[in-house]
């Protein structure tokens, strides 16, 4: 037979700043004020994270950054939510995409998001040429993932 091994995913909740540093390099340099970063790292280095920022008590935003996508199921994406509707008590979460990022719309659009507009040249690209941002937000009550809305009522 073969041999396998097997890498667990682990989620990381209490190192903002190497979290940051790393989702930085993906996000064009981004900095952020009093963020809170979930990781999501396989054998000991981060193949994802998610950053939650500008929190005004009805909403906060999100950025996701990601270099596997195996990190992204369900039982994870239950505690983003967790965060967001009970920790922080939002009714709402944001979150802008660069116009181009297809896979961003795309993931978007999956987890409930709809787009609510346009924020004309919000991100500058390497080469100095400004691009679109499209704006995203999802209402706890509204658009939140089914199986989530189900869990949360089965367990609430």
């Amino acid at each position: 037979g073969k041999c396998g091994i097997y890498l667990m995913i682990m989620m990381i909740t209490d190192e903002n700043k190497r979290v940051a540093n790393w989702a930085s390099k993906f996000l064009d340099g981004a900095t952020w004020q009093n963020p809170q970063c979930f990781g999501f790292q396989e054998d000991g280095k981060l193949i994802g994270a998610v950053i939650f920022t500008n929190y005004s008590k009805n909403d906060i935003q999100v950025q996701a950054v990601s270099t596997n996508p195996k990190w992204w199921q369900r039982r994870f994406i239950t505690h983003l939510f967790d965060y967001v509707w009970d920790t922080c008590g939002c009714n709402r979460v944001s979150s802008v995409v660069r116009e181009s990022n297809r896979k961003s719309r795309k993931l978007n659009k999956s987890m409930g998001f709809k787009e609510e507009g346009r924020a004309r040249q919000f991100f500058q690209n390497e080469d100095g040429q400004y691009e679109d941002g499209i704006i995203y937000g999802l209402l706890r009550d509204e658009d939140t993932p089914k199986w989530y809305t189900d869990r949360r009522t089965l367990n609430g």
